[in-house]
């Protein structure tokens, strides 16, 4: 039988933590060891605390300054044993036969790299979250010519690809992989920021692997660096909907723009240069302009026009399109906001 390590990120949340560890114990396969990467806690996470409690399978990493999820989920996953490791957020559970349904898949078939697990919300806020999710879904399922291998395990090639880069929605960004595909994945990300920035070393790349949608930059990496993935699109993966996540608040909306945006850059930066991602350079470049029409618009309407201006011309530049003139001629015809003296 398989190993499996579960890879627990955490920063300053120990009750949800305990909860979300507590949703491990009730699991019919049980995981072979749980890392909790601390993240900077304080007070800081204690490792013999957790095993008091839970048991000696608990370890726990710990970075005394934050260093971000993506980094912290990487760490887990060197330091795993387990042949396959599955990410777990510290606000979030497993359903009881997460990890026996999800190892069984991987189990019965070699030539699958991962799995992406169905979600359901719970809390407040779900009832937004399991309206929107499916139809999102669905979407990616059509775009990205899913087939249905078994009920509801949808398989894909690399043209899952082609819908990702339009939409990456929750469930296509957690996962449960066999440990040599994660490294795979992560090792094409590197490199592919060590093309674009021009950098010595995939050491000093990943230093800029940083910042909010890591988790969704993840799942294009792994749409190009797997031959073979699916979907277990069952409700595996419980999300917390309180508005206890940071990527929930409105404040946070701008900065995910525009770290869409970098993530989308280095990656068509990288197409250019690295023949694992060539053949997609058209489509990257189209879905880049058309993420940098938006932000033209987004600050447009904020009265940014200076700004607007700056993304509608690096649309432009990136892949031309009719609409962006239209947009330009808008904004020429406009009246400037006002401005009080």
């Amino acid at each position: 039988m398989q190993r499996i390590s579960v890879i627990i990120p955490t920063l300053n949340r120990p009750e949800l933590l305990r909860a979300t560890i507590a949703s491990l114990m009730t699991q019919t396969r049980a995981a072979d060891e749980v890392i909790v990467v601390d993240d900077g806690s304080r007070p800081p996470i204690e490792e013999a605390t957790l095993q008091g409690e839970f048991g000696t399978f608990i370890k726990v990493m710990r970075n005394e300054t934050s260093q971000g999820l993506a980094w912290a989920r990487n760490q887990g996953v060197m330091a795993a044993a387990g042949d396959y490791v599955a990410h777990l957020d510290d606000d979030d559970l497993y359903a009881a036969e997460t990890l026996a349904e999800c190892a069984a898949l991987l189990d019965a078939d070699p030539a699958l790299d991962l799995l992406f697990i169905g979600m359901q919300g719970f809390g407040s806020r779900a009832e937004h979250f399991n309206r929107v999710q499916p139809a999102g879904v669905e979407q990616v399922i059509r775009k990205g010519n899913g087939k249905e291998a078994a009920p509801d395990v949808v398989v894909f090639d690399q043209r899952l690809f082609s819908a990702l880069i339009r939409r990456v929605p929750a469930p296509f960004q957690k996962v449960i992989a066999r440990r040599e595909v994660w490294k795979r994945v992560d090792a094409l990300r590197c490199a592919a920021y060590q093309a674009a920035a021009g950098l010595a070393t995939p050491q000093a790349a990943r230093e800029l692997i940083r910042g909010t949608l890591r988790d969704s930059e993840w799942a294009l990496y792994a749409a190009i660096a797997c031959s073979k993935t699916a979907l277990c699109n069952r409700p595996y993966y419980l999300a917390r909907c309180d508005g206890q996540g940071g990527s929930s608040q409105p404040a946070n909306q701008q900065r995910h723009m525009l770290q869409g945006l970098e993530i989308k850059t280095r990656l068509f930066q990288a197409s250019r240069q690295r023949p694992e991602l060539n053949r997609w350079q058209k489509e990257i470049g189209e879905n880049l302009a058309q993420t940098r029409f938006d932000a033209a618009y987004a600050y447009f309407e904020q009265g940014d026009r200076h700004t607007a201006w700056h993304h509608l011309r690096q649309a432009a530049v990136t892949q031309p399109h009719w609409k962006q003139a239209k947009l330009a001629l808008k904004f020429l015809l406009s009246s400037p906001p006002n401005r009080e003296e």
